[in-house]
């Protein structure tokens, strides 16, 4: 075998070796309450967000993609705007987490009433509690109470696999060794949507994903937000979080079900 052959060898031998398993500083975890609780530290390190996403919205109600602003702040303070293609406003969400405020611009109408998911949902066609959606606009997976765990090791897709069991339900998270960030969440026995955390980077000293994907398969709709230009950590505009309905706007008041109320 000449040179030329033999680098050739080579570089196709190196690329068909499977890359090392990179740990972090812990080094590799073996027991799943350990991983549980740093999964939880990992998540706590961010508590608010501000700037521009691409929202993706698939659902039997229907489909499409719209620019969106939004400030989140935890535990449960939202404000979300969204736009069409030409940059007209299409509707808002305002939530305190004690009340909501949904405007939507085509026919000019306020809704407002006690925070509850079904009322958050007239902005998103599925039904979250605030709690939630902030928690997974910040990158961060709502986290079963476990009254069982396990840990595994899928060296093939280069995660930790921590599955947590209660009662008839159990979520199974993949997790990134090296950052122990969740990249993918899914729930089963009980209704429920599936996670997915991609395009991490890091901001100052923060690993954060740039696409979050929620898939609630039994209402059949998918959501993607794609971050643009976001910062962390910041000091919030409380101003944003104030519920006033625009100039002009019909006021519509409903109840926790979403029904409206007499005037």
């Amino acid at each position: 075998m000449n040179r030329a052959a033999a680098a050739i060898f080579l570089v196709l031998l190196c690329s068909a070796c499977p890359k090392r398993l990179e740990f972090g500083p812990e080094g590799r975890i073996e027991d799943a309450p350990t991983l549980y609780q740093h999964v939880r530290e990992r998540q706590a390190q961010v508590v608010n967000l501000e700037g521009d996403a691409k929202l993706r919205v698939e659902s039997p109600q229907g489909s499409g993609t719209l620019g969106t602003f939004l400030s989140i702040t935890r535990p449960g303070l939202i404000h979300l705007e969204t736009y069409d293609f030409f940059n007209r406003p299409v509707a808002s969400l305002v939530s305190d987490g004690a009340r909501f405020g949904v405007y939507q611009a085509q026919g000019n109408t306020y809704f407002q009433g006690p925070s509850s998911p079904e009322n958050v949902s007239r902005f998103l066609p599925i039904v979250l509690p605030s709690e939630e959606l902030v928690a997974v606009m910040l990158g961060q997976v709502p986290l079963l109470p476990p009254e069982t765990m396990t840990l595994a090791l899928d060296e093939k897709e280069r995660v930790y696999v921590l599955t947590l069991v209660r009662g008839a339900a159990k979520q199974t998270l993949r997790v990134d060794p090296r950052h122990l960030r969740v990249v993918k969440s899914e729930v089963r026995g009980v209704p429920g949507y599936d996670l997915a955390f991609e395009d991490f980077k890091q901001r100052g000293e923060l690993l954060f994903p740039g696409k979050v994907i929620l898939t609630a398969s039994q209402a059949d709709t998918q959501l993607e937000l794609r971050y643009t230009e976001i910062t962390l950590n910041g000091r919030p505009d409380l101003t944003l979080y104030e519920l006033t309905p625009p100039e002009g706007a019909r006021v519509v008041e409903v109840d926790a079900q979403g029904r409206e109320l007499p005037g």
